[in-house]
């Protein structure tokens, strides 16, 4: 089964790193979890569909787990632009980062710039970087020209988006202390 083929459930982006994430747990590779939004329902159908509901609280990111001893959490984004705008990253989900990678975890956002089909890893340290000059008045995005090839995600249409090879390059960047170089 292809991913493509789940359905219409959030974005194509989303289920591909759900099909990409129970690859890896069937193989003993990772355990990787979507995170479910919190919504509280207020009004439900015969059918079981929500006819009203509210989100009890702002969400952290969409994916959390574990690879090889290592807590790492993520959000994925799409953006149909040759950059991600920050309006797409939200305040709190950098704070969260933040906080994951204070205590030894990777934090970072799956990238796929759909106008080049390119998927990126983003790490926290370089959200974090552009986060800061945009509150200072810079650009209030990432630029996807300015972003480290190394950290480009191969997809060669086979249903699995092997971001774990991504992963292990941040994880060498990060004990080489070439993570301010990306």
């Amino acid at each position: 089964m292809s991913w493509k083929s789940r359905g219409v459930r959030g974005s194509a982006l989303e289920e591909l790193i759900v099909f990409t994430n129970e690859f890896y747990q069937k193989r003993n590779l990772a355990r990787v979890d979507k995170i479910p939004i919190p919504i509280k329902i207020i009004e439900q159908g015969k059918d079981g569909m929500i006819n009203k509901a509210f989100y009890e609280k702002k969400s952290t990111v969409d994916f959390i787990g574990f690879v090889q001893g290592a807590s790492i959490i993520f959000d994925a984004k799409e953006t149909a632009l040759n950059h991600l705008p920050f309006k797409n990253i939200h305040e709190h989900q950098i704070e969260y980062m933040k906080d994951i990678t204070f205590h030894g975890g990777l934090a970072f956002i799956i990238v796929h710039f759909k106008k080049e089909d390119i998927y990126h890893l983003i790490p926290y340290e370089v959200i974090q970087r552009y986060y800061d000059l945009a509150k200072a008045g810079g650009r209030k995005s990432i630029p996807l020209a300015e972003l480290n090839p190394d950290f480009e995600i191969p997809y060669n249409n086979n249903g699995i988006l092997n971001y774990l090879k991504i992963l292990n390059v941040y994880v060498e960047y990060k004990n080489t202390d070439k993570i301010s170089e990306v």
